[in-house]
Formats: structure tokens, C-alpha cells, sequence
């Protein structure tokens, strides 16, 4: 918005969608265009593939002017102790060996379907008290509840913002929400190459751990390279997704082969493979991917989604190598900060990567069930500890959110026709 500030009526008109495909410009304009974790594309290739227990829906609220937010939802079922405590997820896994669905809820979720450790609200300015006060912004989640109810879900979550944006919630929607932290985000920022670059800015020790580790990776016959899709590879790609799956102490979405096929489509260059191979039997065998998102011109990376094949996996050093490459080639594309995601902290903390809150906003239509939430929320949603690693001698600098040209397409990129 250009000018003197225009006064926008506090009275909103919400309507309801049930494609992305329905809300055109209203997305950018709600969202921006740079964040491809926020981008009308990516969630189009979610709505495509068709994801298991999946139903999104997307909220528009309109005012005298044009569209003043664009929340989108999703109903899902999960597991109530996804997140939680080890002790209790034990106890739930065996009392499920006889009732499977024991503490197993659908929620209605204000964000994406995808682990993206961000919020997916785009409410224009939200900051601003003078545009959402209370009583108007208010009048968005009262609708949203509505909608949840309508669909028979009593359990609505406000998934991972961050602090900002959490406070504001809080504040402004009063009692209808109590807040929590979620599993924490990580982000590593990269040092600039008149700097040295990230191995030049490593102590050390890190940078031994680092040549020792790539070491092992080359002695097992492990070679990288870095791919603009998937095309060949759809099958193995989800093969080792899934493996991850299996190991992993907390699961959030489960994915199928579309989505990878839906992102090479939707996202083009704004996406990109790292591939590990190794040499078996006279070919090379696909052992561990990495699935990069990149934004157009916020400087950030995201590596979102891994896949290993865990019978290489703990002999050859394979997650922290897979990592190194996409510390590459992000500096080699000129980024100047990645976003890791959640879980597996110990490993982000050796590369040098900082911890980030976030929270979910909690409510209940029942306020009985409301009251139990919160009683057990120390169980339910525990705060995990990340832990720190001094592993720059060269302190990172803040990243900048300055508008930087679109990357150039790797020189190492090789699409598999």
C-alpha cells in the first residue's frame, strides 16, 4: 500500500475454498512472492498429490477494499502424543497394540500440511493494532471455529508461529487460545565468502570432524550431485523417505510418491535434489537425497525433506556429508542462510545452526477438554532442548532480507531425463 493509509472497515465477509486453485491473486498479495514455503505453488503440488487424511480448506476474509486475509486449514487425523514426551509415547504405543485409535484425534490446523516450522497466516500487516484489533481479529478465528465445528472437530490448533506473531496472537484473542512451544526450528547462517566462506569460518575442530567425515563418505564409494528434479528416481526417492519415517521419534505429515512428482511440476527451479550414489554391484545405487526449497529473494534455503538408506547410513557419515553439500551449494548459489527445520538437533547444532521458537495456539470447543489441555500440556507438548556448539571462529553475520536476484541454475545440475 502506497500513500496515506486507508481506514478498512472492520466488518469482514469470509468465504471458504476448497482448491488454492480458487484464490488467485490474493494469495501473492497476502503472502508475498518471495517465501516458497508460503507460495501459492507449493501448495497447490500439496493439494495435487493428495495427501492420506488430508481435507484443506482455505479462508478468505474480505473488506470494503478487496481480500484482507487468506488463512488456509487442513483437517487431519493424528496421533494426540505426536509430540510427545518418549515416556508417554511408549505407553500409548503399547495400550494401541489393542485399541489403534487410542488418542487419536481429527484437529483442524490454522497452517500448512507440510513440516515447513513456520505459520501459514496471511493476514496483511497483523502487526498493525489500528487495521486488527481485538474484536476484528477476533471475528477470523471465531469463523474458523465455526468452520471446525461445522465438521464435527471439536480440536483446533494455530501451528508454529513465531514469537512475534505468537504474542500478538495471544494478546489479541485472549482466553480462546493458550499457547505452547512446539519443536523448536533451526537456522544456519552462513558466513560470506569475503569472510572465507563456511569452512574458512569453522574452528578447528569442525573443520577436522568435517574432512574426517567426508573422508569416510569417499572411502565407502559415496559420490553427491545435485539434481533440478526427481524424474527417474520418484520410486527410490519415496523408498528412502519412507525409511526415514520408520526412525524418526516424531511424525508430523506422511507424504506419498505424488508429492515429489507435484513439486517437480508446481516449484520448477525453485527446487532442486542433492543425491547420494554409491557404486553396487556395477551401478550406482541411489543411497540419500535431500529435497531443497529455495526463496526468491529472501536468501534462504530449505533443505525439507531427507531420505537415507539406513543400511549406509551409520557407517559412512551419510546425514552430516548430505548436509555438507547443501551448505555448498548453497554458497554457491549465493544464499545466505538455511533453514533446517526441526529434529535432529544434535546433528544441526554440529554444523553450527541456531535454535528458533515456535509455538502452537491450542483450543478447545469443549471447555472441559480445553481445561485438560492445559493440565497436561508439560506432557503433551514438552519443551525440547537444542543443545549449542561454538563452531564458528568467525561469527556469521546477521542475515539480510535485502531482495537479491533470482540464483542461477547449478553448473553441477543434472536432471535425469
Amino acid at each position: 500500500m502506497s500513500g496515506s493509509l486507508r481506514i478498512h472497515s472492520p466488518v469482514l465477509t469470509f468465504q471458504w475454498h476448497r482448491s488454492v486453485a480458487e484464490i488467485g491473486e490474493a494469495w501473492d498479495d497476502c503472502f508475498g512472492r518471495e517465501a516458497i514455503l508460503r507460495s501459492h505453488a507449493l501448495h497447490q503440488a500439496v493439494e495435487n498429490a493428495r495427501l492420506d487424511h488430508v481435507e484443506t480448506y482455505y479462508l478468505t476474509g474480505r473488506d470494503s477494499h478487496d481480500v484482507a486475509c487468506v488463512v488456509p486449514c487442513f483437517a487431519f487425523k493424528v496421533s494426540l502424543v505426536a509430540v510427545a514426551s518418549p515416556w508417554l509415547q511408549r505407553i500409548v504405543g503399547r495400550i494401541r497394540k489393542v485399541i489403534p485409535d487410542f488418542l487419536t484425534i481429527r484437529l483442524f490446523v490454522v497452517g500448512s500440511a507440510l513440516s515447513t516450522g513456520d505459520d501459514l497466516l496471511g493476514i496483511k500487516n497483523l502487526a498493525d493494532e489500528r487495521l486488527w484489533s481485538a474484536k476484528r481479529l477476533t471475528t477470523v478465528f471465531d469463523e474458523i471455529r465455526r468452520q471446525a465445528k461445522a465438521l464435527g472437530i471439536g480440536f483446533m490448533v494455530i501451528k508454529e508461529p513465531g514469537k512475534a506473531t505468537a504474542d500478538i496472537l495471544r494478546a489479541r484473542l485472549g482466553p480462546r487460545f493458550f499457547f505452547v512451544e512446539s519443536l523448536p526450528a533451526t537456522i544456519l547462517k552462513l558466513p560470506t565468502k569475503e569472510r572465507g566462506g563456511y569452512l574458512a569460518a569453522i574452528n578447528t575442530r569442525y573443520r577436522n570432524k568435517l574432512k574426517k567425515r567426508k573422508a569416510i563418505c569417499a572411502e565407502n564409494g559415496i559420490t553427491w550431485r545435485v539434481a533440478a528434479n526427481s524424474s527417474g528416481h520418484e520410486a527410490t526417492i519415496y523408498r528412502l523417505y519412507q525409511q526415514v519415517l520408520d526412525q524418526a521419534d516424531f511424525v508430523f505429515e506422511r507424504l506419498n510418491q505424488d508429492f515429489f512428482r507435484e513439486v517437480d511440476r508446481m516449484l520448477g527451479e525453485d527446487a532442486f535434489y542433492v543425491l547420494g550414489t554409491q557404486p553396487v554391484e556395477g551401478t550406482d545405487r541411489l543411497v540419500a537425497f535431500e529435497l531443497v526449497m529455495c526463496d526468491r529473494d529472501r536468501g534462504t534455503i530449505h533443505p525439507i525433506f531427507s531420505g537415507f538408506d539406513y543400511s549406509h547410513k551409520r557407517d559412512t557419515d551419510i546425514y552430516f556429508n548430505l548436509f555438507y553439500q547443501v551448505i555448498e551449494e548453497a554458497e554457491r548459489r549465493g544464499f545466505s542462510r538455511i533453514h533446517l527445520g526441526q529434529t535432529s538437533y544434535e546433528i544441526k547444532a554440529e554444523l553450527g545452526a541456531s535454535r528458533v521458537p515456535l509455538y502452537l495456539g491450542i483450543h478447545h470447543r469443549n471447555p472441559l477438554m480445553q481445561r485438560l489441555l492445559w493440565l497436561l500440556r508439560s506432557s503433551l507438548f514438552p519443551v525440547v532442548a537444542v543443545p549449542e556448539r561454538e563452531v564458528f571462529s568467525i561469527p556469521p553475520p546477521p542475515a539480510k532480507n535485502a531482495r537479491r536476484a533470482k540464483p542461477k541454475p547449478s553448473e553441477t545440475e543434472n536432471a535425469v531425463k
